[in-house]
């Protein structure tokens, strides 16, 4: 087995990635088509030849996102790539949660991430929650994107079921000129300017967009304004890229609403604003160099300041006493009012009345802002030095992170309005308010060896140690409650290995089994809501913290890959484990009152599982290009426990037995793309796919019915008038298919639906829709 062992060799692979000039290869006799690069470590470097990594690495360029249209790079993801499916928890376009084998990256707080986001070297999984927001990761900026499968401690903390990573463009890998625009349903308009070039040693490369829509839900507007540009230096030795990302979004996602309310009309929303403001500045620095002919030296560092300010209208329960008083278990409630009376809400705009001992007609604005500042660097070289006179790379490197994050909440009593919005008081909860502060510091030391132990077989090796030191402090419940009572910092460390062998069983045919190790560290946001005696409402509250432990992953994969004329085929399967997985257990009406939703707590569970098959191919015939993927996941808890939700005002306990399913994940996953070449000037496709049922989330007993499978199909068209001109369409949800991504449990009735008394949500899908526009390049 031959590695491009040779600088020459290797700056010739290097050069082809980063100038499109066929000269770099005139002086060797080398077909760097044939070779597949996949980076091994989130600075990349040099990487490996993919037919040496030893999992089912799927991959994609600028030019495979622009064909399928894709709204960004987690539509692009859900519409295209194996094992991969998205849950509409918001029901918004840019707040997606995407499943990968099981395992979720997602923009709400709260939601157990087990996936890793890598843009440029850089960990983008935000520092308070561990959550993406994939609309901080600007489309135009992609050039390509690789899907690690697996634990991979090389990619750090959260990499339980894979890993993300995305390199961005420049002016050497993307020269030229372009405007598009494109506009079309729910109110959508966009429009994207991209500008890249080089001068001999120097390049440079800006892009931005804009993108608006009315959203196809009422009260659902949202705005995205994204830019990024990269200046670059690159000789024989050295490379050096300086990038700038700014990103403001302004999201309505209203997220789930009741399943009759949805069947009576699926625009409405049950409560309203779930307003989202993102604000991102990130600065990069990344270079590479070589020491010498069979060294190279690696190194990134990066600061980046990421905002983020939520206001949501939601429903509320209030009890009374026998004189009116607002109460709960502990007696009057706190509130920066004092002491408050159901006539202090009379009003004759609102409808405000007493049932029994309980408040109708008022709810909550639930306030935050999180402010998160982030800085660090990594570096590492790579040998190429041979070992027992075979062919052998090793990677070493290190890596600091820290992150400093300020975080306030507020819940404002508010009046429901006839649509369910919310109209403030003035009066503001104190147990609710929140004002913290969160320290986190994180080192890494890592290597990976891969060594040819013959012609045929390769072993890799490699391992991570991460110590992660979180220090939170500042106070909750209106300053009484401190959230650091001990005075300690929480304290994580593990050493992660990993292990990998390839086979190439013949020129076109490769086998591999892996087994890797990698964990996640309890976020500050379950780290501040684990103690039973006083459960948090998410996202806005937070108490003292008791410890917990980090999550462990332990996968095993194996697989065969190869080639069969122009069919590229992939078969794979996989088990993960995760002992000490993190479980939100909600409160009760009973145990105890709140007026807040979705009260909980954060606690450890002894073990879940996730077991695999992933089949996939892909290829192009004459004017034909075409995929196919098809995946199989069987999400399990894998011990006993108890847990407790209220149905119908009451508190129910339900017993989770082993084998059980995990919610909100479809076993069943299937991708089918056809991309046909009519004309020179004329090509159009389509993308098909189909998600089978899942549970709810809460019906970790598998007791309830599920939410149904689905099928949706995609078109999309583009045609090239001359070299500079081109217009293209698409339609999503071709048929106009109705169905459900998404579901839990909640009581319409809080928000003034006592009409409903389903006490399923969910998440529903966008009906059919159509866009148009024009690309113009220079």
């Amino acid at each position: 087995m031959q590695f491009p062992q040779k600088r020459k060799l290797i700056c010739v692979m290097l050069a082809s990635a980063l100038f499109s000039s066929a000269s770099f290869a005139a002086d060797d006799d080398v077909k760097l088509s044939d070779i597949e690069v996949v980076g091994t470590t989130p600075l990349h470097g040099v990487g490996l030849p993919k037919d040496q990594v030893a999992a089912n690495v799927q991959t994609a360029t600028d030019e495979d996102i622009e064909r399928v249209q894709a709204l960004d790079i987690s539509d692009f993801m859900n519409k295209t790539l194996g094992s991969v499916s998205l849950n509409q928890a918001q029901n918004n376009p840019f707040q997606p949660d995407l499943q990968f084998r099981g395992f979720t990256a997602s923009p709400l707080v709260g939601n157990s991430q087990g996936l890793s986001v890598y843009v440029d070297g850089i960990r983008v999984n935000e520092p308070f929650g561990d959550v993406v927001n994939f609309e901080l990761i600007p489309e135009s900026a992609i050039a390509s994107m690789n899907l690690i499968p697996g634990s991979n401690p090389l990619f750090g903390l959260n990499t339980l079921g894979g890993a993300l990573s995305i390199k961005t463009k420049t002016g050497f890998t993307n020269p030229g000129h372009s405007l598009e625009a494109y506009t079309g349903s729910f109110g959508r308009d966009s429009g994207t300017i991209e500008s890249g070039g080089s001068d001999g040693n120097l390049a440079y490369f800006v892009t931005g967009s804009i993108t608006k829509e009315d959203g196809w839900r009422d009260y659902s507007p949202s705005r995205v304004e994204q830019f990024f540009t990269n200046l670059s230096y690159a000789d024989e030795d050295t490379t050096l890229d300086f990038g700038i990302t700014a990103v403001d979004s302004d999201l309505n996602g209203n997220g789930a609403s009741p399943i009759e309310l949805v069947a009576a009309d699926r625009e409405a929303v049950f409560t309203h604003p779930d307003n989202t403001q993102n604000k991102l500045r990130m600065f990069t620095l990344n270079g590479t160099h070589w020491l010498n002919d069979t060294t190279m030296l690696a190194a990134n560092t990066y600061y980046r300041k990421s905002d983020r300010k939520s206001f949501n209208g939601d429903g509320g329960e209030f009890e009374v006493d026998g004189g009116g008083n607002f109460v709960d278990d502990d007696g009057d409630i706190r509130t920066s009012a004092g002491t408050i009376n159901v006539a202090d809400f009379a009003d004759p705009r609102y409808d405000v009345e007493v049932d029994g001992d309980e408040v109708e007609g008022l709810g909550l604005n639930n306030r935050s802002k999180t402010e998160q500042d982030s800085w660090g660097f990594g570096v590492q070289t790579t040998s190429f030095k041979q070992l027992f006179g075979r062919d052998n790379q090793l990677t070493v490197g290190a890596s600091f992170d820290r992150s400093i994050v300020d975080y306030s909440a507020s819940s404002e009593i508010a009046y429901l309005t006839d649509s369910r919005g919310t109209d403030g008081t003035g009066i503001n909860l104190l147990d609710a308010q929140v004002d913290g502060n969160i320290d986190t510091n994180t080192y890494s030391l890592f290597f990976t060896n891969t060594h040819s132990l013959t012609e045929r077989l390769a072993m890799t090796v490699g391992a991570r140690y991460n110590w992660i030191e979180v220090d939170i402090s500042g106070t909750s419940e209106g300053g009484e409650q401190d959230l650091n009572e001990s005075g300690n910092s929480h304290t994580f460390k593990r050493l992660n290995p990993s292990l990998g062998l390839t086979y190439k069983l013949t020129d076109d045919m490769t086998t591999y089994v892996s087994y890797n190790e990698s964990n996640r560290a309890p976020s500050p946001s379950e780290l501040t809501c684990a103690d039973k005696g006083n459960p948090c409402a998410l996202p806005n509250s937070f108490l003292a913290d008791p410890p917990l432990d980090d999550v462990v992953a332990k996968t095993i994969e194996t697989g065969l890959r190869g080639k069969n004329g122009p069919v590229n085929w992939n078969a794979s399967v996989f088990y993960t484990e995760l002992k000490d997985d993190l479980f939100f257990f909600s409160s009760t009406e009973d145990d105890p009152a709140d007026p807040r939703l979705n009260v909980g707590i954060f606690d450890n569970i002894s073990k879940t599982a996730r077991t695999g098959l992933e089949l996939g191919a892909f290829g192009e015939v004459n004017k034909l290009q075409w995929f196919a993927n098809y995946s199989y996941v069987r999400a399990t808890f894998e011990d006993d426990f108890s847990y407790a939700r209220d149905v119908d005002g009451n508190a129910t306990t339900f017993n989770v037995s082993k084998g059980d399913r995990l919610p909100g994940i479809p076993a069943h996953n299937v991708k089918v793309g056809l991309d046909y070449a009519f004309t020179q000037q004329f090509s159009a496709g389509l993308t098909a796919s189909y998600h089978s049922s899942q549970y709810y989330r809460g019906d970790e007993a598998n007791d309830d019915k599920k939410i149904a499978g689905y099928r949706v199909v995609n078109l999309h068209s583009r045609y090239k008038v001359n070299e500079h001109l081109q217009f293209f369409a698409k339609v999503d949800n071709l048929f106009d298919s109705q169905y459900n991504t998404f579901g839990l449990y909640g009581e319409p009735g809080e928000a003034g639906l006592e009409q409903y008394e389903d006490q399923h949500f969910v998440g529903t899908n966008a009906p059919r829709a159509g866009w148009v526009g024009f690309k113009l390049t220079m």
